[in-house]
């Protein structure tokens, strides 16, 4: 019975459902957001606590160590990531698929409540939290330039006006204002003039503590009218600060103008940025984990002339670096990539079947399966992005398959004599199995990507889908509405046609003379197939070896490095730079990069922004360079050449270490220190003291020409005066070390002692020393405090200083303590090359016992797409057998079928070697897609020679032969479809090429591989399987035959 018989025998409704997918799948592509790749939904979440003054181990052991602890506890945390600075310290918190970002930050929230009382007592707010992108990459940056504005108005502007407006737009997961920090009142203390006033800096903290409050003072009322009672008990402007009492002594007023420098500042001094060499504020911007980037940043844009009104006319707002302005432009590509291989498909077709009603009839499959995956991926939320538009390019070949194989199957049986209607109900009758296998068995394929939800899966899922959602639809078209119009078009040849056209006759000479060549070749496996049943094993050997040679002369990433036209570069100087010096170092560097001709626009943060955590020996840069291409305002040469030429510019640079890589759309992870693309831990389960190895391990990987650009935490030492307390001297003079404490804090940690309150913010009041008292000793020593008996003691009555380094910035892995070391590759050295390369270096610098090397960032995620990726394809192979063998009630069936494969791999890794083409996550799913296509052609052989066998009593030889000799053509036909689909992402051209190049080189190899052996290999393993049935019943009927004798009583 044949179930599409009543919608092939209604050609005008068939078409009118058809019609309605169309129209579903244009509303549901307008509706489709964009993205670079699918939305990976890592659920992140981000802890921020800021104690200004405090050093950088501090921090570390007062505020990190407690916070992990109390986060720690939290369930499904996959990794998180310590960092303490001066005055700052983050938590970077990594949850697994199974938690969700909500629930994640409610926990991260009650976790910061319960460290609360470990914390330290004096902080000037709470730790804060933010949920965040695991990738780490800005979305894009908005910055303010004004030619009139000082730094800290334009902060102001920034962080009152856009920053809170930016944060509530849809998708936005955190705003941080860099380039400056908020106004502040500064008060430089003294220490001399203190002495000589017998004065301490605690007095004039408690002063300004005193003499500026705010608070609520009441009402007054005398029964008919109630006023509000105020008193001018604040401060406001440094003139009014500077006229404050700090004491009287001897009759005398003692003012703060007379012990200290007041004036108008900012809250730290050490931060700035530059739009290309001009001053500028700006905001940093990175996405909710679950959103959506292009829309968020194209949400952004909407709002920027509404956010350009509400400032000053002298100030100019503009957004740069945004990283979705080359996804838009990769998408580009792919759709172009997309018609181009419709385009190829149907000259294939049309070639072949030499008739445009056929022709035509086989292309409408291509727009309905797209629109039915658009309606798939709309229903499920998922966007256009480079591996679903992907997927749709080379799906355009699996498509049209089913369509071919049905139209060939109905001229065939046109061309016996059959009517148009009676042929198409025939030929869908017998060949609706075949296209339901090949369905099926590809859906087999990519059905271990519904389970599990590491990293690879979520990325190939969306893939895996959309693929198969165009093919199901294909499968439903190719059986309903192309036999309906089938019956409906076709027309028999007429008695006399016309003579056939110049070439056409020579398309008809190729097929006889491919065909009577098949057929010698044929009949030679057939003959040979007890030797031809070895092809699969040595394919498979042979297989195995391809990749090996691959992965040794090519080497294995996680993802191609792509052009995305932008760069990411890390600045660092001595430990103990002034900021003036690194100013001046950072000014050279962002002169190297302006002149360079491929530069556009650059942005460089010098101390971090709002968020804290900055280094004060570090800087950051971030550069678009020009679009690609040969004409003017274009770049001729790709980002590679661009970095190498950057790079050998800046190692001509003293005293600062310029690290340049390219910005990519899947960003490392890690511990999210920007020294290198690559990075490292080295952990210490013993917990002993890690600076010395990581300073071995360094200075290893500096010897390597492999490495570049190799850093770690601990480069980032800077130097310490350490204040040696004689605790008996101190006792005598009746000192007590929270008074040591308190006179260091005032003097130089940049105390906050004060607030000032505005109409719509607050501002802090900063306490510290005179410049040359902060950095001279013998300042330090001079200090005083004022013991229980009121007495001035200097510190150097009780104390001495002792030189000591001390590191700038602590990590921490999974609460131990962790160096990061971080590096770029040389050129054309592999990622997987590199991690040997790390390994081999640790055993060389003969590391401690104890110490461990954990890949982060993007290695790991090489490590685990390696791992799963071999789990992934032995699942899909398995998946398939189970499906093959349901489908045809056989064992041996589908092992005759799964016998394509390794020709498949051998030619995708044939391919790849040529080509020098890395193997990377697009490589797997290069071979998953083979896995699904190949198959296909055994299929078609194997149906129809059961077909034959059960319908028409063949024997098997001959079953076998006439099924491969009818198959030929369209299986030639179907594997050139989808070699044509494959073949502009073969070719790679434009953004993105990158990514898509691998995927179509190991496709194409591997098709045509596969199509030169498999239509030799498959009749013979047929064959040969058939044979061992008939040995095994003839077996069983000889044992049985036994059996029966033994049983016959004895004459």
């Amino acid at each position: 019975m044949n179930i599409f018989a009543p919608l092939i025998r209604r050609p005008a409704g068939t078409s009118l459902l058809a019609l309605g997918l169309t129209l579903a799948g244009i509303c549901a592509y307008l509706l489709l957001g964009v993205a670079a790749l699918p939305s990976l939904d890592f659920p992140g979440v981000y802890v921020v606590a800021n104690q200004p003054g405090a050093s950088a181990q501090t921090m570390a052991n007062t505020v990190l160590a407690p916070l992990e602890r109390h986060l720690g506890q939290i369930p499904g945390i996959d990794d998180m990531y310590g960092n303490a600075t001066e005055g700052a310290a983050s938590v970077s918190v990594r949850f697994n698929f199974s938690r969700t970002a909500d629930s994640a930050a409610r926990d991260v929230q009650a976790a910061i409540n319960a460290a609360a009382v470990d914390l330290p007592s004096g902080m000037p707010s709470p730790p804060q939290y933010f949920k965040f992108d695991t990738s780490q990459i800005p979305i894009v940056f908005i910055t303010l330039t004004s030619s009139g504005l000082p730094q800290d108005k334009l902060y102001d502007l920034a962080d009152t006006l856009l920053k809170p407006a930016v944060a509530q737009i849809d998708g936005v997961a955190q705003v941080q204002v860099f380039g400056g920090t908020p106004h502040a009142v500064r008060i430089e203390l003294d220490n001399n003039a203190l002495a000589a006033k017998g004065l301490t800096s605690n007095d004039v903290a408690n002063a300004l503590r005193a003499a500026n409050v705010t608070s609520p003072q009441g009402a007054l009322s005398d029964g008919h009218t109630q006023m509000t009672v105020t008193a001018s008990d604040g401060l406001q402007e440094p003139a009014e600060f500077a006229r404050l009492l700090i004491s009287v002594k001897n009759g005398t007023p003692v003012r703060l103008s007379d012990v200290a420098k007041v004036y108008s500042g900012e809250q730290d001094e050490y931060q700035a940025a530059w739009f290309n060499q001009e001053h500028t504020v700006g905001l940093q911007i990175t996405k909710r984990p679950e959103a959506n980037a292009v829309a968020t940043v194209e949400a952004i844009r909407a709002r920027l002339p509404q956010l350009r009104a509400s400032l000053p006319s002298n100030i100019t707002l503009t957004p740069v670096f945004d990283l979705t302005q080359t996804t838009k432009s990769a998408l580009h590509e792919v759709k172009v990539a997309l018609l181009i291989s419709i385009v190829m498909v149907v000259l294939v077709m049309l070639v072949f079947l030499r008739r445009l009603r056929p022709t035509m009839i086989a292309t409408l499959s291509v727009p309905l399966s797209l629109a039915g995956a658009f309606v798939v991926m709309w229903a499920l939320g998922y966007t256009l992005n480079t591996l679903s538009l992907v997927a749709l390019v080379l799906c355009i070949g699996f498509v049209v398959d089913d369509a071919i194989v049905v139209i060939e199957n109905i001229v065939r049986h046109m061309e016996h004599g059959m009517s148009p209607m009676q042929a198409a109900l025939t030929g869908v009758g017998e060949i609706g199995f075949t296209v339901i296998s090949i369905t099926l068995s590809l859906v087999a394929v990519f059905a271990p990507l519904l389970f599990g939800n590491n990293m690879l899966i979520m990325l190939l899922r969306e893939f895996s889908v959309t693929l198969t959602a165009a093919v199901v639809i294909s499968a439903l078209v190719s059986l309903t509405l192309t036999p309906a119009l089938c019956a409906y078009l076709l027309k028999h040849e007429p008695a006399n046609p016309p003579p056939p056209g110049r070439l056409e006759r020579a398309v008809e000479r190729f097929d006889r003379g491919m065909l009577r060549m098949y057929e010698r070749a044929l009949d030679w496996a057939m003959r040979h197939r007890r030797i031809m049943r070895w092809q699969p094993l040595i394919l498979l050997i042979v297989t195995v070896l391809l990749g090996m040679a691959v992965v040794k002369t090519a080497g294995g990433t996680f993802m191609p490095e792509e052009d995305t036209g932008q760069l990411q570069v890390e600045i660092s100087a001595d430990a103990n730079i002034s900021p003036a010096q690194l100013t001046e170092r950072t000014q050279s560097v962002m002169k190297i990069m302006l002149d360079d001709p491929a530069v556009l626009d650059q942005l460089t943060m010098l101390g971090g922004n709002d968020a804290g955590g900055a280094v004060g020996n570090t800087a950051q840069m971030f550069v678009d360079l020009k679009p690609r291409g040969s004409g003017p305002g274009e770049r001729p040469e790709n980002i590679k050449k661009v970095i190498e030429r950057l790079s050998k510019q800046y190692d001509k640079l003293a005293d600062v270490k310029v690290s340049v890589s390219a910005s990519q759309f899947l960003g490392g992870g890690g511990s999210g220190d920007k020294g290198g693309q690559y990075e490292f831990q080295l952990v210490d389960s013993n917990g002993g003291d890690l600076q010395p190895s990581a300073l071995k391990m360094v200075r290893q990987m500096r010897t390597m020409k492999e490495f570049r650009d190799v850093s770690s935490n601990f480069d980032q030492v800077g130097k310490q005066q350490l204040l040696k307390v004689n605790r008996e001297a101190a006792s005598r003079l009746q000192v007590s070390m929270g008074d040591v404490d308190t006179a260091l804090y005032n003097s130089f940690g940049q105390r906050q002692v004060s607030t000032i309150y505005s109409d719509i913010n607050q501002y802090f009041v900063v306490l510290t020393t005179g410049s040359a008292d902060s950095i001279s000793p013998e300042g330090l020593l001079n200090l005083r405090v004022r013991n229980n008996q009121g007495l001035m003691i200097p510190l150097s009555a009780l104390a001495h200083i002792e030189p000591n380094s001390t590191p700038l910035r602590i990590r921490h892995h999974n609460q131990m303590e962790a160096a990061t070391i971080t590096y770029n590759l040389a050129k054309d050295v592999p990622q997987d090359s590199g991690i040997k390369l790390v390994e081999q270096a640790a055993y060389v610098a003969g590391l401690p016992a104890g110490i461990r090397v954990d890949f982060t960032g993007q290695n790991q995620r090489l490590q685990q797409a390696q791992s799963n990726g071999m789990v992934l394809l032995i699942g899909s192979i398995i998946a398939m057998y189970i499906v093959l063998g349901i489908l045809y009630e056989s064992l041996g069936h589908p092992l005759t079928i799964l016998s394509t494969l390794p020709a498949a791999g051998a030619g995708a890794f044939l391919a790849m070697l040529v080509t020098q083409t890395q193997l990377s996550l697009m490589a797997i799913i290069a071979i998953l897609m083979l896995i699904g296509i190949v198959k296909k052609n055994a299929i078609l052989m194997v149906d129809f020679a059961l077909v034959g066998e059960r319908e028409r009593g063949l024997p098997a030889p001959e079953a076998i032969r006439e099924a491969a000799l009818v198959r030929f053509r369209p299986i030639t036909m179907t594997t050139l479809v989808a070699m044509g689909a494959a073949l502009p992402l073969a070719i790679g051209f434009g953004i993105g090429s990158e990514m898509r190049q691998p995927l179509g080189i190991a496709i194409v190899g591997g098709l045509l591989v596969s199509q030169l052996l498999t239509l030799l290999s498959t009749p013979a393993i047929y064959l040969w399987n058939h044979d061992r049935k008939i040995r095994k019943a003839a077996r069983r009927e000889r044992r049985a035959e036994k059996r029966r004798l033994k049983a016959l009583p004895a004459t």
